[in-house]
């Protein structure tokens, strides 16, 4: 996959640019950034805060050949090469929290969403969206999240380049995409477990609670509840008790 990186000083949602680029038939590999997203998403429809210039929005077109069923894989691999990309600015561990938060000492330092179009039962691309944290301080991030939330320069005590931090995440991203091509997706569930911060722990979802156990071949998370049932999650929000 090669990359190539288009920079918008503005834009409402680099997601919604990619999606057009990709329906316009851009190849896998081309990437936009925004220094000011006026209109940035998370899962489930949530808003992505994030003041001007100051972090990194990013959305890239993959083209994966793989099926539909194992596309929530993908945003695992995804959160490897987020994890990557921070621990290059001389962090010592970046952690995951299922299923697309990035953490640093338990606080959420980056955040992915993917977007697929789909074609039958194959998807014909995906938008992978990731915000970084990068140059925010405390202030600038609503009080309610200010204790739950840092950035690379809350890490570092110094400023950094957002399209250098873009660049490295392809680089990152390119390395573990082309593992998929070469050996296929069955690897991601242990790579990302491996980085996983509530292993073990106990955990709500959906009203349902459970011991952390892994993550299972389709990227759903494993439960083990107090009767000693293993349930799968496939989507809401998970929280350590």
């Amino acid at each position: 996959m090669d990359h190539r990186l288009i920079i918008y000083q503005e834009a409402e949602s680099t997601q919604d640019i990619a999606k057009v680029m990709a329906l316009s038939g851009e190849p896998e590999g081309l990437a936009v950034m925004a220094l000011n997203q006026t209109q940035g998403r998370g899962r489930s429809g949530r808003d992505w805060t994030s003041p001007p210039g100051k972090n990194l929005a990013l959305s890239l077109i993959l083209r994966p050949r793989i099926p539909a069923q194992e596309l929530p894989l993908l945003g695992l691999l995804v959160g490897v090469a987020v994890a990557e990309t921070v621990e290059a600015y001389g962090i010592p561990r970046a952690e995951l929290r299922w299923p697309n938060d990035v953490l640093i000492s338990g606080k959420k330092v980056a955040g992915i969403l993917l977007e697929a179009g789909m074609l039958s039962n194959s998807a014909r691309f995906v938008i992978v969206g990731v915000g970084l944290n990068v140059n925010s301080t405390a202030s600038d991030f609503p009080r309610d999240l200010q204790e739950s939330v840092t950035s690379l320069l809350m890490c570092t005590a110094r400023q950094w380049d957002l399209e250098e931090a873009a660049r490295k995440f392809l680089e990152h991203m390119e390395t573990m995409y082309c593992r998929v091509y070469n050996e296929g997706p069955r690897f991601i569930p242990a790579l990302w477990s491996a980085r996983w911060a509530h292993q073990g722990r106990m955990l709500v979802s959906n009203g349902l609670i459970g011991v952390g156990q892994g993550i299972n071949e389709d990227g759903s998370l494993i439960l083990k509840t107090g009767e000693g049932q293993m349930q799968l999650v496939t989507s809401g929000i998970v929280e350590p008790i």
